[in-house]
């Protein structure tokens, strides 16, 4: 097909359905009437999304022919577009004619997500389907004000925020209860449960939020599946007290890693720990949870919106791999997620990052896992990592990017896959 075609003799290293993974990703889909996604809730509550629409807050997955399972978003300017086919295919097309490029699996819509607990609250708001994974991973966004956005000081990335009007929710163990069962009756899987929201400048308030989320969540008396605290970086006491809540992980991600783009595109976080503070917060962090359960996310692409900060795409590529390879050598998992360029963002009139710049990064991301036998956590796997390729890789090229821990961990099997209805994904 053409566009896979014009992938694989501009890329001819790199699986060609990758290298579409990661454009859908970065560029998002225009969605139609097409039956992909469902409502993401960024903020605990449905009042404050009414302003723009249930559709500006869709989110879910695909799947392609060959198994890569791909992160969607809405975004009614992508050349993208997600159709449903008169004999009921669902296929991917692209531009204004529509050129077929293949066809695609919708991922799980799950009917828990459209149902309400006793007290009327939507479970979806409860938890919500984490990053569309057919594993059924799930989140829960706790802290629905970011301090830094009050002065304009948010992530320039970051675009929850400004999706609709916060509304303050505290923990509730019935909800919590009701709806975590209810996932577990429907889906028989949860990849991970993850625990998410905005930022304060009180790094211990924001820490004090996530222990009673936590505390709620396991009054329910329900099995958890591996947790993990993606939260700003802490000093070494309010980390030991995310380890004795028994998070699994905790991911203080410092997003980009150049001190030049930290001030263009953190400024919050910058005034807040700072790059020297955080890289301290992170090294510290090994010693509570050990090596491998302190995580590090780049936001992969972003640094190359800010004008002049590297010469060429491949540059600012080689940052995020330095890095990473500095997490890696201090015990600290790295990982990254596709830039998707998002509707409310400070950054939403940005380019997203060149293609070349993905093509090189995803190279050297594999190439460290030769180097590194740092296990691969066990939040991961290739049907909950939509918005990154290294799984991807593993599988569809064994030879060439199956080496290390990218491949030696049974990445097909780590999470058994979500059922949806009488169906498997």
């Amino acid at each position: 097909m053409p566009k896979l075609d014009a992938f694989a003799a501009l890329y001819p290293g790199i699986p060609s359905s990758v290298m579409l993974k990661i454009d859908l990703v970065r560029r998002g889909v225009r969605l139609g009437d097409a039956p992909v996604g469902t409502r993401h809730y960024h903020h605990h509550d449905e009042r404050g999304q009414k302003a723009l629409g249930p559709r500006a807050h869709l989110q879910g997955s695909v799947v392609l022919p060959d198994g890569t399972t791909v992160f969607i978003a809405q975004n009614p300017a992508s050349p993208y577009v997600i159709q449903m086919e008169p004999d009921s295919r669902l296929t991917l097309r692209e531009g204004p004619h529509g050129e077929l490029i293949c066809d695609l699996t919708p991922g799980p819509r799950f009917a828990w997500t459209s149902r309400r607990t006793a007290q009327q609250t939507p479970m979806a708001s409860v938890f919500t389907p984490s990053l569309g994974g057919v594993c059924g991973p799930v989140a829960v966004f706790l802290l629905r004000h970011c301090e830094f956005a009050v002065d304009g000081e948010e992530c320039r990335f970051c675009s929850w925020v400004r999706m609709g009007k916060s509304q303050e929710m505290r923990p509730n163990v019935d909800d919590f209860r009701e709806t975590l069962d209810a996932i577990w009756q429907e889906q028989h899987s949860i990849g991970y449960l993850a625990f998410s929201g905005g930022s304060l400048f009180d790094r211990t308030k924001e820490a004090d939020a996530f222990l009673r989320y936590m505390e709620a969540v396991r009054h329910t008396g329900l099995p958890l599946p591996p947790t993990v605290a993606a939260i700003q970086a802490l000093d070494a006491k309010d980390t030991e007290r995310l380890r004795r809540a028994q998070f699994d992980y905790a991911c203080y991600s410092m997003e980009v890693w150049d001190e030049a783009a930290w001030q263009d595109i953190l400024p919050g976080k910058a005034r807040s720990v700072g790059r020297a503070g955080w890289m301290k917060c992170l090294v510290d962090a090994v010693d509570v949870f050990g090596e491998g359960h302190v995580l590090c996310n780049f936001v992969a692409g972003v640094e190359t919106a800010v004008p002049g900060l590297y010469p060429s795409p491949e540059a600012a590529a080689d940052a995020t791999l330095r890095g990473m390879r500095w997490c890696y050598e201090r015990g600290i998992y790295p990982k990254y997620a596709t830039w998707v360029v998002s509707g409310g963002a400070a950054f939403e009139d940005r380019e997203p990052a060149a293609l070349d710049y993905y093509a090189h990064l995803v190279v050297g991301r594999q190439a460290l896992y030769s180097e590194f036998p740092m296990s691969v956590p066990s939040t991961d796997c290739r049907h909950c990592l939509t918005q990154s390729v290294e799984a991807d890789l593993a599988l569809l090229d064994a030879g060439r990017y199956g080496v290390g821990p990218a491949a030696a961990f049974g990445q097909e099997q780590r999470h058994r896959v979500a059922h949806v209805g009488s169906d498997t994904i």
